[in-house]
């Protein structure tokens, strides 16, 4: 099967590029940050992930209008080029929010979902709950990573207490691989419970000891905490 990630070099890209290659072995065609180019000399392929979307932008506004023009130069370049394939598209929990972001989903999803009805292709959806793990950014990608990190160097952690649908990056690839309409899990739990557990992670570290894991998703973040020890930004 050949396929190709938009996105491909951020968190969750990352993470689908090698399952696809090194588990799957498919063909996972390297498109790159600026993908539109690379995308537009693609003769075949099975299934689009389109993961690539904008996340952050001090005007709402804008958020909205880059994530749309993203979108429809994305399904121009397939439909300009004669590529008509299956795409599966990573959403978020925030569809469903009145927020930018979560518009900017929405509006993406339907977008797609009518590009591949069109050339009578599948359209899958998998909405995403806020997901950890390894490769994610500090200060960008997930609070998480934020968090391991400044333990790590000593730096200062800002917390509250709202409440947060967390999952791992472990648990959310395989399920997007299978390239089927399902439901992603999640744990719901708050931003400070998860300090309080990166934090007695921590101070267990310092002391050479291993803590005492009554959960997977104790398990997963625990791991998640141990691969920042070095990590650099």
């Amino acid at each position: 099967m050949k396929i190709a990630i938009t996105g491909e070099k951020g968190f969750i890209g990352i993470h689908l590029t090698q399952y696809f290659r090194n588990i799957l072995k498919y063909e996972v065609i390297e498109l790159g940050r600026d993908y539109l180019e690379q995308l537009s000399k693609v003769k075949e392929l099975d299934w689009l992930i389109h993961g690539a979307f904008i996340q952050r932008h001090k005007d709402p506004e804008k958020l909205i209008t880059l994530n749309k023009n993203l979108t429809d130069d994305t399904i121009k370049c397939l439909t300009d080029n004669g590529i008509k394939c299956n795409v599966a598209f990573l959403s978020s929990f925030q569809e469903d929010l009145e927020n930018p972001y979560g518009q900017a989903k929405k509006e993406a999803k339907t977008a797609f979902s009518q590009y591949c009805s069109s050339i009578n292709k599948e359209f899958i959806s998998f909405k995403l709950p806020n997901t950890f793990g390894m490769y994610a950014v500090p200060n960008k990608t997930s609070f998480v990573a934020t968090f391991c990190y400044n333990l790590h160097h000593e730096l200062q952690i800002d917390f509250n207490k709202n409440k947060v649908k967390l999952t791992s990056i472990n648990d959310v690839i395989p399920i997007i691989a299978k390239l089927k309409p399902s439901e992603i899990l999640y744990n719901e739990t708050s931003v400070d419970e998860v300090y309080r557990l990166l934090k007695y992670f921590h101070e267990i570290n310092l002391s050479h000891k291993f803590p005492e894991l009554k959960t997977k998703f104790e398990l997963d973040l625990y791991q998640t905490y141990l691969s920042y020890n070095n990590y650099k930004i």
